[in-house]
């Protein structure tokens, strides 16, 4: 009875933890302060609890907080009576949402239960883009994202590095969710998270503070812009406090056991450099970016040649990329064609993904239809319609990137959103390779930047076009002035979503 107590306790208090926050979110008007603690909650703790636990359930703790946030800001803006405006690309974003409704009624869907499900995996981070649009309103939030990135992204690294010493059996020791990745049991029946040797035994391909392979380098991608940016942007006093992050980024680089991974981590650091030429930081720029690419390097070297990231970086050199890509995802590629010819609506929510191998019990690896990637899996789910607007959401992100980050007045803010921008085009290549809109930390940072760039590049953007002036929510660190008339509804108010208050 005593040994149960003991069992029971931690558990008892940790959900008693979790609730005081579920609470203190939905409560607390400083929204920014709630998103931040999200942000924290996903990069450091979700991926580690559902793994340690083995429980699918408790991946329910981030949609907990997630509606905890959104619920208090929508009964605050609603209590004061006034309007709530439509953010720009929130028409795309409501209507991809409508299509993923409607998909739960889709005769040839898998039934009531495995279509919340899959309602879930695709619309659980949606509120993200409206409180982004609603609360990062201010130069020194988007800063405090960039470092939240960064040091989720170094703790991961750290982590990853640890588990790449680890053999795969004293990994799958660390909690059952471990076990059922890594020795292809259960639901990873047939797709065991391991890296085969040229002599047949296997190493461990990390999971970082992430619930799947190669979650660390992808969070390192996500990162890695930010992480320059900081440092291109730090007084010389300052950069040494960022070399912890960057070791730690980079370990997450080097031990990533996915070659996905490593092509997102490059073309988010390309993107990056093309989005920032503009910001008249370019040799801090350049600086950031030979720093980031030393400890890359460093950590490489430091690693060895037997180190399976190295070895499967070898196939994706310029001359191998191709035949890679071709060998790996080739296949799946084709099927895209054929699943939008025979199935132009869809199969329904839950129908495949994770929330179909979750509720059906059907093993990961004898799923009968490819859902390789982020393509085949949305057509499947959402039909080609759900799937176009979801493209199109991404793309015109893409466009506004490409178009307007050079358009915003102040050059370091221009830094801080090609930061933010950059590794939605490493996501669109991600999409190669999975499911990226069902899985964290890529989901729920594509939503919540979606939602971020729309106020910046267009809202703020038309309130600088019309005043001759940099955008009041972007000098307010400075000045302290209200939002912008054009986002509030009026000169001087405060925003149309009351709930946070901006920090000082």
């Amino acid at each position: 009875m005593i040994s149960a107590a003991i069992d029971v306790g931690p558990a008892a208090l940790a959900a008693v933890i979790f609730t005081l926050l579920a609470v203190w979110c939905f409560t607390n008007r400083r929204i920014d302060h709630t998103l931040a603690a999200l942000g924290l909650y996903l990069g450091l703790l979700d991926g580690y609890i559902k793994l340690r636990t083995g429980s699918p359930a408790a991946t329910l703790g981030r949609d907990v907080l997630v509606a905890a946030i959104a619920g208090g800001a929508l009964l605050r803006a609603l209590s004061t009576g006034k309007r709530l405006p439509l953010p720009p690309l929130g028409g795309l974003v409501l209507a991809f949402s409508a299509i993923v409704i409607v998909e739960l009624f889709n005769p040839e869907g898998p039934g009531l239960v495995a279509g919340m499900g899959g309602i879930r995996q695709h619309l659980e981070f949606v509120p993200l883009f409206f409180l982004g649009y609603a609360v990062m309103r201010r130069e020194s939030q988007v800063q405090t994202f960039l470092v939240i990135l960064a040091l989720c992204a170094a703790a991961g690294g750290l982590i990853s590095y640890v588990q790449s010493t680890l053999t795969p059996e004293q990994l799958a020791n660390w909690g059952p969710g471990y076990s059922e990745r890594i020795l292809g049991t259960g639901p990873f029946e047939g797709a065991p998270r391991v890296a085969y040797d040229d002599d047949g035994g296997t190493s461990v391909r990390p999971f970082g503070l992430g619930s799947d392979l190669g979650a660390g380098a992808v969070a390192a991608a996500l990162a890695l812009p930010a992480l320059i940016a900081l440092i291109a942007l730090a007084p010389p006093s300052r950069r040494a406090v960022l070399a912890p992050l960057a070791i730690g980024i980079g370990l997450a680089v080097a031990t990533s056991g996915t070659r996905a991974a490593l092509v997102m981590v490059f073309i988010s650091t390309m993107a990056f450099a093309i989005l920032s030429a503009s910001s008249r930081n370019a040799m801090r720029v350049v600086l950031g970016l030979l720093f980031a690419s030393m400890i890359v390097y460093g950590a490489f070297q430091y690693l060895g040649p037997d180190n399976s990231t190295a070895r499967r970086a070898k196939s994706i050199t310029p001359d191998k990329a191709l035949t890679t890509f071709t060998q790996e995802r080739g296949g799946s590629v084709q099927k895209f064609g054929e699943y939008a010819e025979d199935y132009p609506l869809g199969l329904g929510v839950g129908s495949v993904g994770p929330a179909a191998s979750r509720l059906s019990g059907r093993p990961i690896g004898t799923q009968a239809l490819n859902t390789e990637t982020q393509w085949n899996f949305l057509v499947l789910e959402v039909g080609i319609a759900g799937f176009l607007l979801f493209v199109a959401l991404n793309l015109a992100l893409m466009v506004l990137a490409l178009t307007r980050i050079r358009r915003v007045a102040d050059a370091r803010m221009r830094l801080r959103l090609a930061a933010l921008a950059a590794p939605l085009f490493g996501l669109l290549a991600a999409g190669f390779a999975g499911p990226t809109s069902a899985t964290v930390p890529p989901a729920p940072y594509m939503w919540f930047v979606a939602g971020v760039l729309s106020y910046w590049l267009v809202t703020a953007a038309r309130g600088q076009a019309g005043s001759g002036h940099p955008p009041r929510g972007e000098r307010s660190d400075r000045a302290r002035t209200a939002l912008p008339a054009a986002a509030a509804g009026r000169s001087g108010a405060r925003s149309s979503l009351p709930g946070p208050r901006m920090p000082a």
